[in-house]
């Protein structure tokens, strides 16, 4: 009898052993499966996974336009008093004015050729020299007035001068809208922007050239670099390579003439 109790006991003991060492075993397969990464081989190949780099590139200015503001040549000739350069913002700021100059930029530097005078009305020798510029030549107006304070009602020395170009009555534009250009120049470098390194990101200017034909030619490095060639390179070709058409500038009698644009990138605190 006691030995029919033993091996009964036995027996059973054995069996639990085996049910929970079953029962331990499922429960670890269900839970590598429930836990992907618990697995030794998706570890592994998740060990040679490329993970994304967080890179920290700047907030980008992308803009084509002409090179300083654009003032139409037929306004230029009708303009009698710096207001009629000036925007509402930067008219509203003067009350008192203490000299006006007129000077011709040339080759992005102010030249010899200016001229000064003490209040709005612009001179004689100031008005000579704004109906003798062409299109595409650039100047600056350079005020020095005095601005009431709104919080003391003191007056206070203020300067500004702003740069303008002289453009033709009807300015090239690109038949998709300026959007579209920008989008096109925006998606087709953005591999080229893998290589910018921290805050290190420079601007850049490409000039260029639209046909009266609405074709674009003589793309030139016009100033500046990003300090990446690659990238430099890359817009260089964009803008060679500019999809779609372009209207083409026209002067005050209609026909049709050559327009320069220019390429501006670079980070956006910084153009």
């Amino acid at each position: 009898m006691k030995k029919a109790i033993i091996i009964s006991s036995t027996t059973l003991i054995i069996l639990c052993v085996l049910i929970f060492g079953f029962t331990s075993c499922d429960h670890t397969i269900k839970t590598d499966e429930a836990n992907p990464s618990n697995s030794k081989d998706l570890a592994f190949e998740s060990s040679n996974m490329e993970l994304p780099i967080n890179k920290s590139i700047p907030d980008l200015y992308y803009g084509v336009e002409t090179r300083f503001a654009a003032i139409k040549k037929s306004d230029i000739d009708e303009a009698t008093t710096i207001y009629d350069f000036l925007n509402d913002g930067e008219a509203e700021q003067i009350d008192l004015i203490n000299s006006v100059g007129i000077i011709v930029i040339k080759n992005n530097q102010q030249s010899d050729i200016q001229e000064y005078g003490e209040s709005a009305q612009l001179t004689d020798a100031q008005l000579k020299i704004l109906k003798s510029t062409d299109y595409f030549s650039h100047f600056t107006i350079k005020t020095q007035f005095k601005e009431k304070n709104k919080e003391n009602g003191k007056m206070e020395e203020r300067f500004f001068g702003p740069h303008i170009t002289v453009v033709p009555d009807k300015q090239a534009t690109y038949i998709d809208g300026n959007e579209a250009l920008i989008n096109y120049l925006k998606d087709n470098s953005k591999e080229s922007m893998n290589v910018i390194k921290g805050d290190d990101l420079g601007a850049i200017k490409l000039s260029f050239i639209v046909t009266k034909e609405g074709i674009v030619s003589n793309v030139k490095h016009d100033a500046m670099t990003t300090g990446y060639p690659s990238i430099d390179e890359k817009f260089m070709e964009l803008i060679k390579n500019i999809p779609g058409k372009w209207s083409p500038a026209e002067n005050a009698k209609g026909e049709k003439m050559d327009y320069e644009l220019v390429f501006t990138f670079g980070p956006r605190d910084g153009c």
